[in-house]
């Protein structure tokens, strides 16, 4: 099948490591293809679906991404795994749902699973999932995650600017003044309440 990467959008990049080769042919082959311009200021969701991965194994990850000016914005992969870094397990509760646009003020999208959007949340637009949320730009809007329960759900956002963010039965609401956060940041619930982290 072969190492993959793949576009999930500007600037952000799924790399699906192969299963079928070793580690050390894998991170090879990504030192290879990073090497190029094009993946220059990236942001990378790394798949490792059937994969067993050491926590040295992602540190030499996640400082070989980092080489070449790209950053890891966390983990993806079907079967649970328990959290073992501060980077975010992007579990699937089911079939992954894209939304490959921008959602305007008045739009809601909901889902049973995970939503990933490939594009800002403006304000007054509305994404409610049983699983974890993604945004791959601005999220502006209001987003509820885990909207089942599951307290371990997260929401996470290059730009988190959230007029309301929900996980599970907590709700944490938007300050008067917002400043643009100038990294990615995820939102998780610890000890009853929800906390929110930046992801370097």
């Amino acid at each position: 099948m072969g190492l993959e990467i793949k576009g999930i959008t500007i600037p952000a990049l799924m790399v699906k490591l192969d299963n079928s080769i070793t580690f050390e042919e894998n991170l090879k082959i990504l030192e290879e293809k990073l090497a190029s311009a094009f993946f220059k200021d990236s942001v990378v969701v790394i798949d490792y679906d059937n994969i067993e991965l050491t926590e040295d194994e992602k540190s030499q990850l996640e400082n070989l991404i980092k080489k070449y000016n790209s950053r890891v914005l966390g983990y993806h992969r079907k079967e649970k795994e328990e959290k073992k870094d501060n980077l975010p397990e992007i579990k699937v509760k089911s079939a992954l749902k894209i939304i490959n646009k921008t959602l305007r003020s008045g739009q809601t999208v909901e889902y049973d699973g995970d939503i990933l959007i490939l594009g800002d949340v403006n304000p007054d637009a509305y994404v409610i999932a049983s699983g974890n949320i993604i945004v791959m730009g601005a999220l502006r809007g209001i987003a509820h995650a885990g909207a089942n329960g599951d307290e371990t759900a997260t929401i996470t956002a290059l730009k988190l600017m959230p007029q309301q963010l929900r996980i599970a039965g907590y709700i944490s609401r938007s300050p008067d003044v917002v400043e643009e956060p100038e990294s990615p940041e995820r939102a998780y619930i610890d000890n009853n309440q929800i906390y929110i982290e930046e992801i370097k």
